[in-house]
């Protein structure tokens, strides 16, 4: 898919900048923002949930990409994976040795550490980590591994019946961790075990999107509304007061919670495609271009973040306003480091892709 879709861009930036909130958020504290009895520090937490909503991009953008190739097999996969691999591990390798050298120089198990995360496998291996947030590149990485899979699947059976049994795999997993009986522990959450099926609602979307399916109902103006709601409600059934609540059957909200939650992004995303009012206001000139540069957003935000907090935290209320101003200052820096990044680090892969697609034509 060489030509990008605007829209799709915008909502790259929002759910970076959503990620960039939620460690902001945390960093200062988790301070509140009271109207009444709301606190709406927790109400933008939804926000906050933007590796889920770049995980429904991701399927979406590669159904669109897989599904116009002609046959699957071990050749075709390996393009594919090298495509991928050329296209996040240039940034993600330097981001990686940057904040390496910045925390784990003098750590004897350096190279151990790097080793671990160039080839994808941190969040599995112990004490491996190089930056925390680099988790979600991991699942992405397990998510293209399976996808010419997924695809072969797809020939056999139909995309529809597909997809069900990702979301009955991801059910069950969940279901069966959250009852403790697979792989306790936080780890769980950062593995595509715990993941898969966000990508499935991504695929469904993108099919529905290609064969023009359900264009009546999603291009109202209202359908961005509902997707909404169904992300907030999601979100609300795994929030750990809620859960809390629901006693014997908490573990079944924290289990469908997160796909119920990206099932609204993935809703958003379609009506935004669809209306075309909603389609120039997320793919306008400033919200498609900041998308383009949302992956080095993501790598280097946590670095420019612990920089800005390490020179001006103190000085900086630790209140909502806090939350805000430090976003700022961050932006101040980060925008033109991300921007710089992917000159550097990504672009050559699109002229790459452009020439390909000049030389085939």
């Amino acid at each position: 898919m060489n030509k990008r879709i605007g829209s799709v861009d915008g909502w790259r930036i929002i759910a970076a900048l959503g990620v960039l909130y939620a460690h902001t958020w945390a960093d200062r504290g988790l301070p509140t923002l009271k109207v009444g009895s709301i606190d709406l520090m927790q109400v933008f937490s939804l926000w906050g949930s933007g590796v889920h909503l770049f995980f429904v991009i991701s399927g979406f953008c590669f159904y669109l990409v897989l599904s116009k190739q002609d046959q699957y097999n071990f050749s075709t996969a390996l393009q594919f994976w090298k495509k991928r691999w050329l296209r996040i591990a240039p940034a993600f390798y330097v981001a990686c040795l940057i904040y390496a050298f910045a925390h784990y120089a003098f750590y004897p198990n350096l190279g151990y550490r790097l080793f671990f995360n160039f080839i994808f496998l941190q969040n599995h291996v112990p004490n491996t980590e190089i930056q925390a947030i680099y988790w979600s590149l991991a699942v992405e990485w397990h998510f293209y591994l399976l996808l010419p899979l997924i695809f072969l699947v797809i020939n056999r059976i139909g995309i529809m019946r597909t997809v069900g049994i990702m979301f009955l795999i991801h059910i069950v997993l969940n279901l069966l961790h959250y009852r403790g009986l697979l792989m306790p522990g936080d780890k769980w959450q950062y593995t595509i075990f715990c993941n898969f099926g966000h990508f499935g609602w991504g695929i469904l979307m993108a099919y529905c999107f290609s064969n023009q399916r359900f264009t009546k109902l999603f291009s109202q103006w209202w359908s961005l509304l509902f997707g909404l709601v169904v992300a907030y409600t999601g979100k609300i059934f795994f929030f750990a007061g809620f859960v809390a609540k629901m006693h014997t059957a908490g573990f079944i909200f924290q289990s469908i919670g997160p796909l119920v939650m990206t099932l609204g992004f993935a809703w958003m995303i379609f009506s935004c495609l669809e209306n075309s009012f909603l389609s120039r206001v997320w793919g306008n000139r400033y919200f498609a271009g900041a998308g383009r540069i949302s992956y080095s957003f993501y790598l280097w935000h946590n670095f420019i973040l612990e920089i800005v907090l390490n020179s001006f935290g103190k000085y900086l209320p630790d209140n909502a306003a806090g939350v805000f101003l430090t976003i700022l200052l961050v932006l101040v820096i980060l925008l033109p480091v991300s921007f710089i990044s992917y000159r550097l680090f990504e672009s050559f892969y699109f002229r790459r892709q452009l020439k390909g697609s000049v030389a085939r034509g």
